[in-house]
């Protein structure tokens, strides 16, 4: 029944839905904080759980009816152009994508600036490269669209919010106070998860294209003009799974974390074969060769192309890779190695 009902209120939202058919993907970052993972790859094509991290924002994107993507990339632009052509363009083929390519970097509303003309009078959403999540967008749809709000955000309930902006909303949602990334003494413990939903009249908000950031500048403008400002706490309203998770992959630590979180949860985006054993859980990519006396303990995640054998354990090993008679425990292996006897 309760599956039945989630059904029921998806499609009885769609005319909601198909009034918000655009999205913006913030995807030009440096990903200082990825480091050395980003020295390699872009942030938006690091894998998780052998999938670009994009693919699971865009998957998620696509579920709830958008197919007009728009995309800022700087940093390694070619990568991200490559990925484009050779995979999003057959993952995704009833999507069109366009490209903001910047010079620099002009903060998290800066591009959006940029694409005014793209975005037109449409209502329109806007979501980071720093997290996958799971959780029911139509609560924020409803939101935005019954109260014509100008922005609406999505808020997650977290114990640390030194590294997140929060917010403090009123018995009607309504964003009364924001606070970006507090060291000490939060105003609130509902962090901003970087997941949001604009009118058009959000440019007047935006007051340039060059250098600006929606938690410290944007935001206080809304707030200021006492606009139409909403933050909708979605931590209690899953969609896929049987519980809303938001999950940061923005550090190391962090995006170690994640991969080990999806594949507890057996997240309906992965997409590789998941092997369960008394001590272990193999998740394999395609054309994986694994030795017959390759030990697996804890969790190991194999990608695309690999050839293992040796000790695996609580590692990551990223596509076409071979590993030849070596241990490999707590590790990030990334693209295109050939370690042997190590």
């Amino acid at each position: 029944m309760k599956n039945k009902n989630k059904t029921e209120r998806v499609l009885n939202m769609g005319i909601l839905n198909n009034r918000i058919k655009k999205a913006m993907i913030l995807a030009g970052g440096e990903g200082t904080r990825l480091r050395p993972l980003t020295y390699i790859l872009p942030k938006p094509l690091v894998y998780v759980v052998n999938r670009p991290s994009i693919e699971y924002i865009i998957k998620f994107l696509y579920d709830f009816g958008i197919r007009e993507f728009a995309i800022n990339i700087s940093y390694k632009s070619e990568l991200m152009e490559e990925y484009v052509e050779t995979r999003f363009k057959k993952e995704f083929k009833d999507c069109s994508l366009y490209i903001l390519k910047e010079k620099s970097l002009s903060g998290t509303a800066g591009p959006v600036k940029k694409l005014q003309n793209f975005f037109q009078n449409d209502n329109f959403i806007v979501i980071g490269c720093d997290d996958i999540f799971d959780f029911d967008l139509n609560y924020l749809i409803e939101a935005h669209i019954k109260n014509e709000n100008v922005a609406t955000i999505a808020l997650y309930k977290i114990n640390d919010p030194s590294q997140f902006g929060v917010a403090i909303i009123d018995d009607n949602n309504n964003i009364i106070n924001f606070q970006e990334k507090p060291k000490e003494n939060p105003i609130s413990y509902l962090a901003n998860t970087g997941v949001y939903i604009f009118s058009s009249k959000i440019f007047d908000y935006i007051l340039s294209e060059e250098f600006y950031d929606f938690g410290t500048q944007v935001f206080f403008n809304l707030i200021n003009d006492k606009a139409k400002f909403q933050g909708i706490d979605i931590t209690d309203k899953p969609f896929h799974l049987k519980y809303s998770y938001w999950i940061d992959i923005g550090n190391i630590k962090s995006y170690f974390e994640a991969n080990k979180k999806l594949i507890e949860l057996k997240h309906p985006y992965i997409n590789s074969r998941i092997i369960k054993a008394i001590n272990s859980i193999l998740v394999l990519g395609e054309n994986v060769e694994i030795n017959s006396n390759t030990i697996i303990e804890g969790f190991a995640i194999i990608g695309d192309n690999s050839k293992i054998s040796g000790y695996i354990s609580n590692s990551i090993i990223w596509p076409n890779n071979t590993i030849y008679n070596s241990y490999i425990k707590d590790s990030i292996i990334t693209n295109t190695n050939n370690l042997k006897n190590h």
